[in-house]
């Protein structure tokens, strides 16, 4: 990439590009969750969903960050703004702290099929991403070091 490019790009970051790309990735994820309650207003679901299908998503968007050279603010964007207003642990704990009310059996099978499948789900996202994009293990760990 020539450095008139990556200065360009320096700057957009630099002057308010993250912020702005964090706020609409934000409104957009957001938006997105709140219609995924409507489907079952009330229900614990929409939050696994939402959570289990965010997961799915960042493995993806970790493995296709690795696979190759992106505009800076995709990760800003993706991760924090629509990833981070899609996905929920304020509404998982509430979810949770109800359940509770409902018996012990209850919670504990929520809160295992949310970790458990989240995690999964996680997982998968990288294995599919990095058979999809052919990241290498080098650039596997340097995505990992950096914030999401």
């Amino acid at each position: 990439m020539s450095e008139g490019v990556t200065a360009r790009r320096d700057m957009v970051v630099s002057k308010g590009g993250a912020l702005a790309a964090v706020a609409a990735g934000g409104a957009i994820g957001s938006l997105g969750r709140w219609g995924a309650g409507l489907l079952a207003p009330g229900a614990v679901w929409p939050t696994l969903l939402v959570n289990v299908t965010g997961a799915l998503a960042m493995g993806l968007l970790v493995a296709w960050l690795a696979a190759g050279e992106r505009h800076p603010l995709v990760r800003p964007a993706v991760s924090v703004g629509l990833l981070g207003g899609w996905t929920t642990y304020s509404s998982f704990a509430l979810d949770a702290h109800g359940l509770a009310g409902d018996g012990l059996g209850d919670l504990l099978a929520y809160l295992v099929l949310t970790l458990g499948l989240g995690l999964g789900a996680a997982l998968l996202g990288l294995v599919i991403g990095d058979r999809l994009w052919h990241a290498s293990p080098s650039a596997d760990e340097a995505v990992a070091e950096e914030e999401l």
